[in-house]
């Protein structure tokens, strides 16, 4: 097996780590789009659609899950970006 300088591997480490930075920041314009929609479709912003799901008060269509479900993986989206880009300020 082929060795590999250090600098070099970090360089590899970087380049990847950026286009993952790049590929979540896709992921999270294209989520924030859908939650939108759904903003738009029910007349109310996120926070408050949160709050009252969340004390059942809004039923439980499946519509509003994946309301739910994108909200949670946008923050779960939030998180990785965070790390990544204070992995790659070091």
């Amino acid at each position: 097996m082929e060795m590999i300088e250090l600098g070099k591997a970090d360089q590899i480490i970087r380049r990847s780590l950026q286009r993952e930075v790049g590929l979540l920041e896709v992921k999270k314009r294209i989520t924030d789009d859908e939650i939108k929609d759904f903003e738009r479709k029910y007349g109310i912003d996120s926070n408050e659609f949160l709050q009252q799901f969340e004390q059942g008060r809004l039923g439980d269509s499946q519509d509003l899950f994946e309301w739910w479900g994108l909200l949670r993986g946008r923050a779960v989206i939030e998180e990785e970006l965070r790390k990544a880009r204070m992995v790659l300020s070091i």
